[in-house]
């Protein structure tokens, strides 16, 4: 269609001359209209005719298992306590022989 267009633009345009001509009291510049048709047909076959592609690197998202913290049974003999621990001064569970 752009193809067409250009084409019948381009006859139309050639249709009148680029050259001043004498009417016998001066000389008429109608070079204007087809200077200005051609520099719009020049400009639309100068345009690229498609978008530049973006490329986007990937973002890949790494999820974590859900920890599940399972308490152990006791063994055999032993109980839970909560004893101080002089070296941290803080509370542990230890298992206590019965």
């Amino acid at each position: 269609m752009k193809k067409i267009i250009a084409i019948l633009l381009l006859a139309m345009s050639t249709s009148t001359f680029a050259h001043g001509y004498y009417r016998g009291y001066g000389y008429h510049n109608d070079w204007v209209a087809p200077a200005i048709i051609g520099g719009v047909v020049g400009y639309s076959l100068a345009r690229p005719y498609y978008v530049q592609p973006t490329y986007v690197q990937p973002v890949y998202v790494q999820q974590q298992p859900n920890v599940v913290y399972v308490q152990q049974p006791a063994p055999l003999n032993y109980h839970q306590e909560s004893i101080l621990d002089a070296n941290c001064n803080c509370y542990r569970t230890v298992w206590v022989p019965n």
